[in-house]
C-alpha cells in the first residue's frame, strides 16, 4: 500500500510541473478542443503485488458538452494471484461504459460501469470456472496535453462495488493517451 502511494504521489506530482509550466499553452489547446467531439485514444492500468493486474483498455468518446464525455470501452487484462501454490493466471476480457466530467480545467472526476469475463479457480474445490464481475468505478484524475489533439490521462479509481470475483482491489491506477477528432 505505501509503494502505491508512493507511485501515485511521484506521478500527479509530475503531472502537475508539467501542467502548470505549459498552462499557456494548454488554454490555446483547450480552445481548440472546443470544436472537437470524438476521443479516441487507450488507458493503461496496473496493480503490482501479491495480486498483479496488467490492463489495456482501448476507449472511444464523445463530448457531450465541453465538460462531460461520455464513451465506451475493451478491456483486455493478464491476472496473477501469487496467494495460492500454485499461482494462478488469467486473461480477463471485457467492456465498459463511462463518463468523464472537467471540474475545473484539466481535473475530472470519472464514473465507469465495467463488466469482465474471465475463467475463476474455486481453491475450495479445486475447480474452475467461467465467470462475469461486474465493477462500479468511481475517481478522479488529471489531463495532460501533449500536442494540439493529444493528451494524456492519469486517473484513480475506486471500485464502490465489491463484487466476490471482481479482480481489482482499490485503488486502480490508469495512464492513458488520448486523440481528439
Amino acid at each position: 500500500m505505501k509503494k502505491s502511494r508512493k507511485i501515485l504521489t511521484i506521478l500527479i506530482g509530475l503531472f502537475l510541473i508539467v501542467g502548470f509550466s505549459n498552462s499557456l499553452r494548454s488554454q490555446e489547446v483547450e480552445r481548440e478542443y472546443t470544436q472537437k467531439r470524438y476521443v479516441v485514444g487507450s488507458g493503461f492500468g496496473f496493480q503490482f503485488g501479491t495480486i498483479t493486474v496488467i490492463e489495456l483498455s482501448p476507449e472511444i468518446g464523445y463530448k457531450i458538452t465541453d465538460n462531460l464525455t461520455t464513451g465506451v470501452g475493451f478491456s483486455y487484462q493478464y491476472y496473477k494471484d501469487s496467494r495460492y501454490i500454485p499461482e494462478y493466471k488469467s486473461n480477463i476480457i471485457g467492456g465498459s461504459v463511462f463518463a468523464r466530467y472537467y471540474v475545473y480545467r484539466d481535473f475530472f472526476a470519472h464514473a465507469e460501469y465495467q463488466m469482465l469475463k474471465y475463467d475463476y479457480m474455486d481453491w475450495s474445490s479445486g475447480n474452475e470456472e467461467e465467470v462475469t464481475a461486474d465493477g462500479i468505478l468511481v475517481g478522479a484524475g488529471y489531463r495532460q496535453w501533449i500536442g494540439k489533439n493529444v493528451f494524456s490521462n492519469l486517473t484513480v479509481l475506486f471500485n464502490i462495488n465489491e463484487s466476490l470475483y471482481y479482480p481489482y482491489t482499490s485503488p486502480i491506477f490508469r495512464v492513458g493517451v488520448y486523440f481528439l477528432f
